[in-house]
């Protein structure tokens, strides 16, 4: 704590266990997650993190939602919450003071805010949310209703966060997509990605239907099948929606690359029916299998990478060697909740959400 009272973080170290069951499994990635997420979204200026996966006589711990990155994010948290309680300042003031600035790097060398991590909002999505929703005179609210009620407690929480995307292994960020174009002007899409229940196969649609310029009900989705689609990767790490999105909308491309000679010879009011209708009769293909990869120098690492000359000597070690993540998601959570002491009842009275992004689909 500075004489001009802001807070200011100075070192993590921080060792991290987990039960890996009695095999290792996806025990391995996991803790990788968990150690890429434990810095938070805060800047460590000294750091250094281990993790250790526990063997333990319970059944194989695969992989989850999240896949380490919200243990690897609550350590952090949990850490905050105990600094400010030792130094006598609250944690928000903490974690305003803290969250990573403009330029600044990771503890694995993304930089904010440049072309490895693209823009940085979360200062600015704290500073909204905090303003907004009147955080201050809401905590006072309810050191009040504390300091009056015995059994019935309640509490207020914001944070900041982030969340990498891609798959660690760079081999596995990649997919296909098949699509077909019908003479009646609607189109069936495969792809390699699971729907499991989080939109995968809508937003996909909705990226061939803005391709095509058509409405999304004329656009339907086939399940994922190896034999329209073959070698495909496992549903995760947040990636689906880019990697099959992207392959989606290069077959697209593909077949309305085709299509631009048949447009051009048909009036500007000729629809997608028309101009397919045209187009088979021309001889032309209305199916293209589409693929997208990312590229090398945004996932993965290359361990046996010299350190390039003039490389900046104040980078984090061996971050020349890669980079884990294309981007980071970006948001700013805001939950207050109550607590009957006596019964352990306990109920959310509000939950606010600031999450920087952009929809799939423009209207």
């Amino acid at each position: 704590v500075r004489s001009d009272q802001t807070v200011k973080l100075k070192c993590l170290n921080i060792k991290l266990f987990s039960n890996g069951g009695c095999a290792f499994d996806l025990s391995g990635p996991v803790m990788d997650r968990a150690l890429f997420h434990v810095d938070g979204p805060y800047y460590w200026p000294e750091f250094h993190a281990e993790g250790v996966p526990c063997r333990t006589v319970q059944p194989p711990h695969t992989a989850f939602r999240g896949f380490g990155g919200p243990q690897g994010l609550a350590a952090c948290e949990h850490v905050l919450d105990h600094l400010a309680s030792k130094c006598g300042v609250s944690v928000e003031h903490i974690r305003e003071q803290n969250i990573y600035s403009q330029g600044q790097a990771t503890p694995f060398g993304m930089v904010m805010g440049e072309q490895f991590s693209g823009k940085w909002n979360v200062p600015t999505m704290w500073k909204q949310l905090f303003n907004e929703l009147s955080y201050d005179a809401r905590k006072q609210s309810i050191d009040e209703f504390n300091a009056k009620h015995k059994y019935k407690k309640r509490g207020i929480c914001l944070l900041p966060t982030k969340f990498g995307i891609a798959f660690t292994s760079r081999f596995m960020n990649q997919g296909g997509a098949l699509v077909h174009l019908y003479t009646d002007g609607t189109v069936l899409v495969s792809h390699g990605g699971t729907e499991m229940g989080q939109g995968l196969h809508t937003k996909v649609c909705q990226i061939a239907a803005q391709a095509f310029q058509i409405p999304l009900e004329d656009v339907y989705v086939n399940d994922t099948s190896s034999d329209k689609v073959a070698n495909t990767i496992p549903t995760a790490a947040s990636m689906s929606t880019d990697i099959y999105g992207m392959a989606t909308l290069d077959a697209c491309n593909q077949i309305l690359k085709r299509l631009e000679p048949i447009r051009e010879k048909l009036p500007n009011s000729a629809t997608l029916k028309d101009i397919a209708e045209a187009a088979f009769f021309e001889r032309i293909d209305l199916s293209a299998h589409g693929f997208f990869a990312l590229d090398n120098s945004r996932c993965g690492f290359d361990w046996n990478l010299e350190r390039p000359e003039g490389f900046p000597f104040e980078s984090p070690q061996n971050s020349w060697k890669g980079h884990p993540f294309n981007y980071f998601t970006q948001g700013c959570a805001c939950t207050e909740v109550e607590i009957d002491v006596l019964t352990g009842n306990h109920s959310v009275s509000r939950s606010d959400v600031l999450v920087d992004g952009k929809n799939v689909y423009v209207i």
